[in-house]
């Protein structure tokens, strides 16, 4: 009997790259099944429904390049290295993978509400890197890095700015921290 592995990794692919052209709500199961090229009912399989697999795959992946950034955020070094490794993990990784990122990125207004774990919060993440290193005003610091990276992320999804991201990323950490005057 066949795990289903490969079908389950075809669909969650598909949908991804249809829920950042479209939309998750502009996107139907027929749709994901279509690209897929596997019927309807296969994804009912894997998924009750369209919202638990955008569900599933914002906070699995989520997880993921939270851990991964949580691993970066720990190395040794002051601020400005700190955030320098940071920004550089993620415009490689947005280089790498700009769909997932993209999906990441689009439906974090409406699935970061329910990620409850502040383990994998990348926002919380950045708010201890400032605790330990600078004490004033950690949340405000989180928020101006945050707010510098992901707007230079929006900006390539609309075609603003159509080289890579990880062409800017000493640029950005230089935004950083000319913003925080660090």
């Amino acid at each position: 009997m066949r795990d289903g592995t490969k079908t389950r990794l075809k669909l969650e692919r598909c949908a991804l790259e249809l829920f950042v052209e479209k939309g998750i709500s502009a996107t139907t199961i027929k749709d994901i099944a279509h690209k897929a090229a596997v019927a309807e009912g296969t994804l009912y399989r894997h998924y009750p429904s369209k919202e638990e697999l955008a569900h599933h795959l914002y906070t699995e992946y989520y997880k993921v390049v939270s851990s991964q950034m949580k691993q970066v955020a720990a190395q040794q070094g002051n601020i400005d290295n700190k955030l320098r490794n940071m920004t550089k993990f993620f415009c490689k990784n947005y280089d790498e993978d700009p769909i997932l990122f993209n999906y990441l990125l689009l439906a974090q207004h409406h699935q970061l509400k329910i990620i409850h774990d502040k383990d994998v919060n990348v926002h919380e993440l950045l708010v201890g890197v400032f605790k330990e290193t600078l004490h004033s005003d950690p949340q405000f610091c989180a928020s101006i890095t945050m707010g510098i990276v992901l707007q230079a992320a929006i900006s390539r999804i609309y075609g603003r700015i159509p080289r890579s991201m990880t062409a800017d990323a000493d640029r950005l950490t230089d935004a950083i921290l000319g913003a925080l005057k660090l």
